[in-house]
């Protein structure tokens, strides 16, 4: 064979291999388009810690198991990726989840001071179960769920006011924390203007467990209420430390008394004994209450409202928007109204905080927390944001 014959051969032979590869790239891309199949799942970001206020949790997967039960969101069942909550990794795990996992948001974190330093660095939407009422200057994409601060602090001022007939009243609260802080600035001024008199203003920091110079200011001033700006495991001790040092002020306090952890630290509950605080939870709300009770075999709380709602109105935002996008998400978000689930909701105002139909107050008795039938109002913004 000549050398021409055998080069014409050899082009016809590579062009049919060519050929033939591209139709079973051709066929390939035909049964199986990696690039264009529709996920199977719809991956959220959950974050909140583990030793406190894991109620937060248990809401939001009540949620998802209900969603999903029901179809999922967009035809996509909705899946959890649980990052513990804890101020040095929480920025961390937040850009973790949005950046290696692509979490189309985040539910979560619960604390306040945390949800200020995740929300400038996550352009996501962000459901927390914080209530600082400053959290949503922080970033363009954070909710709050649950009722800003400034507004607990507002009914806990006219509560202490109208119904205990307070004059004076002390506060105390845990330095360096964006909740407490927020919340002591609204108390002071809504009591102020309510014709009361604040006669001592302490502050310990996280973890301490002696109280003895804080009291010591209460116990002189002897106010008619002691405001406790905080939460467990140091409010508990705080108030039996009171009661020991014959301290008789009324306790009351705002949603982070909210946590089991409350009436689990102490041997004998008697301090805690006719105490009062606002609660997010809505003892009306009887299909979430019967729900949760029936997947965990505990009771439901206003911090397990939160998280439940937190997932059920970023499956409504994504729902309403047929998208992931962050900003369609977020503006569907921002728009719902009318929002029944484990509390209901009327709308979202200009800050992206929730207006609610109603607010309580709830009462310590036996050692335990009951609904305080004296006061179940309408909810709506404050009157005045200090």
């Amino acid at each position: 064979m000549n050398t021409k014959i055998f080069t014409l051969i050899l082009c016809v032979l590579l062009s049919l291999s060519i050929a033939l590869l591209s139709g079973c790239e051709r066929v390939r891309d035909i049964i199986s388009p990696a690039d264009t199949s529709t996920p199977s799942t719809l991956k959220v970001g959950l974050i909140h810690p583990e030793v406190n206020y894991v109620s937060f949790g248990k809401g939001a997967e009540l949620a998802r198991a209900e969603i999903n039960q029901n179809g999922g969101v967009l035809g996509m069942q909705v899946e959890f990726i649980y990052r513990q909550e804890t101020t040095e990794t929480v920025v961390a795990s937040a850009t973790e989840l949005v950046e290696e996992h692509n979490v189309v948001a985040l539910v979560g974190p619960v604390f306040s001071t945390h949800a200020v330093k995740v929300a400038p660095v996550i352009q996501r939407p962000i459901l927390p179960g914080a209530t600082g009422a400053n959290v949503t200057e922080t970033g363009d994409f954070i909710f709050l769920v649950a009722s800003p601060n400034a507004l607990q602090a507002e009914l806990m001022a006219e509560f202490a006011v109208n119904e205990l007939g307070a004059t004076t009243a002390a506060i105390i609260w845990q330095d360096l924390d964006v909740y407490s802080i927020g919340v002591v600035e609204a108390f002071d001024a809504n009591f102020q203007q309510r014709g009361g008199s604040i006669v001592a203003k302490e502050v310990y920091k996280k973890g301490d467990t002696m109280f003895d110079m804080q009291l010591a200011a209460v116990q002189t001033a002897n106010p008619d209420v002691l405001f406790l700006a905080s939460f467990p495991p140091e409010v508990p001790p705080l108030m039996k430390q009171a009661r020991d040092m014959k301290i008789q002020s009324v306790f009351i306090g705002g949603d982070g008394w909210e946590d089991p952890l409350m009436f689990d630290i102490l041997a004998d509950n008697a301090p805690l004994e006719n105490s009062y605080y606002y609660t997010n939870f809505d003892p009306t709300a009887v299909e979430f209450i019967s729900a949760y009770e029936a997947m965990f075999g505990i009771p439901a709380d206003g911090i397990a409202a939160s998280g439940y709602d937190a997932m059920r109105l970023l499956a409504m935002g994504i729902e309403a928007a047929q998208s992931t996008n962050p900003v369609a998400v977020r503006d569907a978000v921002a728009a719902i109204t009318d929002y029944k689930g484990a509390v209901t909701i009327s709308h979202f105002d200009e800050k992206r905080h929730p207006v609610k139909k109603t607010a309580s107050v709830w009462q310590i008795v036996d050692g335990k927390p009951q609904a305080y039938s004296g006061l179940m109002s309408d909810s709506s913004e404050p009157t005045e944001t200090p």
